[in-house]
């Protein structure tokens, strides 16, 4: 009765750890992209590179972690400094950004260090979950607390901290941080198991990555199958990571970070659901829908790019954004269950070691890198327009524009809102949060929005002529100056109609004749997401086609071995 009362307790305490677990990750992973460039001015290389943080965690951790939890300290203790360091290192990133220190060595540094520690946390609290559970089939239950923490993160940095524009989502992953650090201590004791003698004959470097399941690519089979899953990998996560914020922003939804949590809203159902599946379709299906998920996910994200049904570009973002739980379940827990049948029982731990090697670690870092070229040859059309120096003004008396600046500078185009009589705008948590609070905003800043001023009405040269330029004020431009642009001010922008003249010619293609919507404002303010979606789509399809046509069906391995 006393062991029964204890294992029901510890179900609860399993569960808040796995919920903290995904809300550190996921404080960072959709505002990141956002933030570092538009705040921080950082190029979409740079940016790209930041997002390799995790995936080098997934790399190179193992090296240092996993055989000091294995062979010397209980897991629970490993997960608590491990998760200290962490929250230590995202809270001087925020910091860094508070202090306008922030830098891209420094920045890249600390998310780094980071993710070394947090990736090797993600296998050791699974041990400590399997381990502590009364029946390993209950472990679905728990992990489901790690999505439903990436999705209140999420939330709660959109609601409350400023979403992808302020940094404090540092602040909240390292508050998650420090408190799992702190938790995990009150954990179930999960010790070492030290070491056996088998793995003591084990070359270390092999038995970490999982390396000595390369001799089962003996089997051709086994390696098209490690082949395509990998592939099609690079494509995936690491990629979308990177572009599921910009991409939200630039269509011109609110709250773009709330939005992204529809991941993994539909994580939660084919998390649960694809056990099910396996047995209905067989594993070598289930790999090929998680190809087709990501495919025809990128397509639909595509179709605004062509122009097709533009009433329903937002439907069509929804529904790719539904299909992660899809497309992620299918491949890549898919990919681990195949690999898991394919291997005899003395190389399972090595195989899934390489699996994760493999598509968390290498396919991720090559995956991030593959927004930077595409989005260097598909620029948007105008993201800025440059206008006098004598169209600035700073709060600074002391400061001179002119002796600081040229006499044109770029800035950014004056922005234009969506209808806020739409239901779209109850998507942006953060103003409806404070209208529900009975939060007034009392600051004198101004922001030309173009939806208000034009009612409704497409930009023509004649809606431009009606509107007042007392009214085309923007305040907090921050305008960068000096060598290699190291110096940096805040100032207001009085745009003339002439300015918005300019741009409209510009998307127009030089048609004197232009009517201009939202829509058409937007699209030339982004990059080429068309092309950008549709080449990893293609790409996926490719290892699609040649798993379709050369693939098999794992066999039971273990039944193999006993008849």
């Amino acid at each position: 009765m006393a062991e029964g009362k204890v294992a029901s307790f510890v179900y609860p305490r399993l569960c808040v750890a796995y919920f903290c677990e995904f809300a550190i990750w996921a404080a960072w992973a959709g505002t990141l992209s956002v933030f570092a460039s538009s705040s921080l001015r950082f190029t979409s290389n740079e940016v790209a590179w930041l997002y390799c943080a995790i995936p080098f965690g997934a790399i190179i951790g193992p090296l240092f972690v996993g055989p000091l939890a294995d062979r010397f300290f209980a897991a629970q203790k490993v997960i608590s400094v491990l998760h200290f360091i962490g929250g230590i290192a995202l809270f001087v990133c925020g910091y860094l950004c508070h202090t306008h220190q922030a830098t891209f060595p420094s920045m890249m540094g600390l998310l780094l260090l980071s993710g070394i520690c947090y990736m090797p946390t993600q296998g050791l609290i699974n041990s400590v979950v399997f381990q502590n559970l009364s029946k390993p089939s209950m472990g679905p239950y728990v992990f489901v607390f790690g999505t439903i923490g990436w999705i209140i993160s999420c939330l709660l940095i959109a609601a409350f901290f400023g979403g992808e524009k302020s940094y404090n989502f540092f602040f909240v992953g390292a508050g998650f941080s420090i408190f799992l650090a702190i938790y995990s201590l009150t954990l179930p004791n999960t010790p070492p198991k030290g070491i056996t003698p088998s793995e003591g004959k084990r070359n270390f470097f092999v038995s970490t990555f999982g390396l000595d399941a390369f001799k089962l690519f003996k089997d051709p089979a086994f390696a098209l199958f490690v082949i395509c899953a990998f592939m099609a990998s690079i494509p995936a996560c690491g990629f979308y990571f990177v572009v599921q914020t910009p991409y939200l922003s630039q269509m011109g939804y609110p709250s773009p970070v709330a939005l992204g949590t529809l991941n993994q809203f539909s994580e939660i159902f084919f998390m649960t659901a694809l056990s099910t599946i396996v047995i209905i379709v067989g594993l070598k299906v289930v790999l090929l829908l998680g190809m087709v998920a990501w495919f025809s996910r990128y397509l639909i994200f595509a179709l605004p790019g062509y122009g097709i049904a533009p009433e329903y570009d937002f439907v069509f973002s929804v529904i790719g954004l539904l299909f992660h739980g899809f497309s992620y379940s299918f491949l890549y827990i898919g990919a681990y269950l195949y690999a898991e049948s394919k291997a005899p029982a003395n190389l399972k731990t090595s195989v899934q070691s390489m699996m994760i090697f493999l598509m968390l670690g290498v396919g991720q870092v090559l995956g991030a890198q593959i927004y930077p070229p595409l989005a260097k040859y598909n620029q948007p059309v105008v993201d800025n327009v440059a206008v006098s120096v004598d169209q600035l003004q700073t709060s600074d008396k002391e400061i001179d524009l002119k002796s600081i600046l040229k006499p044109e500078v770029n800035v950014p185009i004056p922005a234009w809102n969506g209808d806020e009589n739409s239901w779209i705008q109850y998507l942006d948590l953060a103003s409806q949060t404070k209208k529900l609070m009975g939060i007034t905003d009392t600051s004198d800043s101004r922001n030309v929005d173009l939806g208000k001023l034009l009612k409704d009405q497409p930009l023509t040269p004649q809606s431009i002529d009606t509107l007042q330029e007392d009214k085309l004020v923007q305040d907090g431009v921050r305008i960068q100056y000096g060598e290699e642009n190291k110096g940096e001010i805040t100032v207001t922008v009085r745009y003339k109609k002439e300015d918005l003249k300019k741009i409209c010619e510009k998307i127009s293609a030089g048609k004197p004749d232009y009517s201009l919507t939202r829509r058409h404002w937007l699209e030339a303010q982004a990059v080429g997401w068309k092309n950008i979606f549709t080449i990893p789509a293609a790409f996926i399809g490719v290892f699609f086609l040649i798993f379709l046509i050369f693939g098999q069906a794992p066999k039971d391995t273990n039944k193999e071995q006993t008849t």
